[in-house]
């Protein structure tokens, strides 16, 4: 069957903004899990009397862009060089807006964002089969064949799982940092 690049192009462009808002909403939800989950992993013993440890404003800031960045380019990349944008577009995003609300300076560590992505990559590889199906079905569509494989939607709460397991490495990730921050602070 010849590859119909018109009506391709045409579902691709009204899937847009539905993935956006989607992404949105889906940032939004999992970096409020993640702070659930982080909460009751470490501080298990104050959970009963204090709240639930929130994440700062950029953390937030830093999903929502992820996720939108995610619903924007889920049609035209396929879900490894997907991984590679989201996982820098929170970084950046999380600096700027970190820097806007605390005047804390941007630092970009290029060797930690490959890291990131890697992990990221080895995650999902391992543990998501929707992923490894849509890449291999985005693999015909770059090739400008008709798709054989059938598209394949993850579950909401598949979604959530993944988007909070990377939400949750992310957040350990900052935390360990601000802790090494305190303590060259201390010592200083």
């Amino acid at each position: 069957m010849p590859y119909d690049f018109e009506y391709h192009l045409r579902l691709d462009q009204s899937h847009i903004l539905p993935n956006i808002l989607k992404g949105a909403q889906t940032g939004v939800a999992s970096q409020f899990i993640s702070d659930i989950i982080i909460s009751l992993l470490l501080f298990n013993e104050t959970i009963v009397i204090e709240d639930i440890q929130i994440s700062e404003i950029p953390a937030y800031y830093a999903s929502v862009a992820s996720g939108m960045m995610a619903g924007l380019l889920s049609i035209f990349l396929d879900p490894i060089a997907l991984i590679a944008f989201t996982t820098l577009t929170y970084g950046v995003v999380f600096e700027i807006v970190d820097f806007v609300t605390t005047n804390d300076p941007i630092v970009f560590t290029p060797r930690e964002d490959i890291f990131d992505i890697c992990l990221t990559v080895l995650l999902v590889t391992l543990f998501d089969p929707v992923a490894r199906h849509q890449y291999f079905r985005f693999r015909q569509k770059r090739h400008f064949q008709e798709p054989t494989l059938q598209r394949e939607d993850r579950t909401l709460s598949s979604t959530i799982f993944f988007a909070v397991l990377l939400s949750t490495y992310t957040f350990l990730k900052q935390t360990q940092k601000e802790a090494e921050n305190e303590n060259t602070n201390e010592t200083s």
